[in-house]
């Protein structure tokens, strides 16, 4: 089905639909919606007013009230990519995933350059639970803008998801499609807010500064959640080590495959019988600048591999296939991975990154149980933490995430 008709059908469907009750009185409403003997610049000046109308309903959390005013600005003038992309994600708020994904399929019809238009497709694909789809899409996107984070962070997390469900069948990963539809969902309650500076440089909180205290029995509860599933996990997963399945990497390219780092540093690889473990290995190593923990990385002569999760410093030196100079994980040896984990993005600029994550919950990002989910992996895989790094001792300190390269492919235009 060509564009033609799939705007056809998205239209003649919500024309079908009874109008939400505050639509016709809403201000957009009073846009009108002649099109009859209007030129083309006409129409789609119309139709430009009508989808600001709808920016507004949007702001205001009026998702309903905002999606039938776009179908009415997209009435006027079917051709504006911007509309039906605003259409995706409002679709998207309304938890409407496959409408979603068929606006954004629109948009990137009628738009073939605009990446918005595959990362908003991407997005409900994934969401909608059509991970392989969704990654489809993602590599049709990154062919139009390769260095575009947003899709290569969302690449690198449908990798994982569909690795790990062709891996270990049944089993809960640190984020699964399942967890990262949660997550989305959760987040898009939520608008996400810029940083807000006082005259002296002191980030002002939205929601309430939170204290040390509530700080660490936010981390602890949520980590501790995580590793006794995980141990549940391990200890089913080594009572049935010989029934699971190789890891399949059909759907990565030959690149690709020599490039599964940080999204990939979990996936189950056989441990290797009789390492030579170093002298040291699993002793504390205690409080650790970024510099010192450099010094373990993987091509120090002790082989004595370290990294870091949230602060806590795992001794990983038992797995050299993944973290010495020949591993595919070897970049990341000796680095702190929480940035990386939160981000998605699976570069080595990700790591040694230091922000207040606690500052990103109160801007409406929330991703600290996916971190928490990570740190109780490396525990419950590589044993207690060696020791701690310097930089998190201090997060309050931290300044505010960047969030906006993470969330600028999903804001209405």
């Amino acid at each position: 089905m060509g564009v033609v008709g799939k705007i056809w059908d998205v239209v003649s469907c919500q024309r079908r639909r009874v109008p939400p009750a505050n639509a016709e009185k809403s201000e957009g409403a009073k846009v009108s919606t002649e099109t009859e003997g209007q030129s083309k610049e006409e129409a789609q000046a119309a139709a430009k007013a009508m989808k600001e109308k709808g920016n507004e309903l949007f702001k205001k959390n009026e998702f309903e009230e905002a999606l039938y005013i776009y179908t009415k600005a997209a009435e006027i003038y079917n051709f504006d990519a911007s509309i039906w992309l605003n259409r995706s994600i409002c679709n998207r708020k309304l938890e409407n995933w496959e409408d979603a994904a068929t606006d954004a399929e629109i948009a990137q019809e009628i738009d073939p350059r605009n990446v918005k238009a595959y990362y908003n497709r991407a997005i409900a694909l994934q969401l909608g639970s059509k991970a392989e789809e969704a990654l489809e899409i993602c590599k049709k996107g990154l062919q139009v803008q390769a260095d575009n984070k947003a899709l290569q962070q969302l690449r690198s997390d449908l990798q994982r998801t569909i690795a790990e469900a062709q891996a270990c069948p049944g089993q809960m990963a640190p984020t699964t499609t399942a967890a990262k539809a949660e997550m989305s969902l959760e987040e898009a309650k939520t608008e996400v807010k810029e940083p807000v500076y006082s005259k002296d440089g002191q980030y002002q909180w939205q929601k309430g500064k939170p204290s040390e205290r509530e700080r660490e029995e936010t981390k602890k509860m949520m980590t501790e959640m995580f590793r006794s599933k995980y141990e549940e996990l391990k200890q089913r997963s080594e009572a049935a080590k010989s029934k699971r399945s190789t890891l399949q990497t059909d759907q990565y390219e030959d690149s690709q495959k020599q490039g599964l780092v940080l999204s990939g540093g979990h996936r189950p690889l056989d441990r290797p019988e009789n390492v030579d473990l170093p002298p040291e290995y699993h002793h504390p190593v205690g409080l650790l600048s970024p510099t010192q923990l450099e010094e373990y990385g993987c091509d120090n002569r002790d082989r004595r591999y370290l990294l870091s999760v949230y602060g806590y410093i795992f001794d990983v030196s038992d797995r050299p296939d993944k973290y010495d100079p020949n591993g595919p994980y070897a970049s990341l040896t000796g680095k702190d991975l929480t940035w990386g984990l939160f981000a998605g993005v699976d570069t080595v600029e990700y790591t040694n990154k230091f922000y207040d994550l606690f500052k990103a919950r109160d801007l409406g990002k929330d991703k600290m149980t996916g971190v928490c989910s990570w740190l109780a992996w490396y525990e419950t895989e590589y044993g207690k933490p060696v020791g701690k790094l310097e930089p998190w001792q201090r997060e309050s300190e931290l300044p505010a995430p960047p969030l906006a390269e993470i969330e600028e492919m999903c804001v209405v235009m």
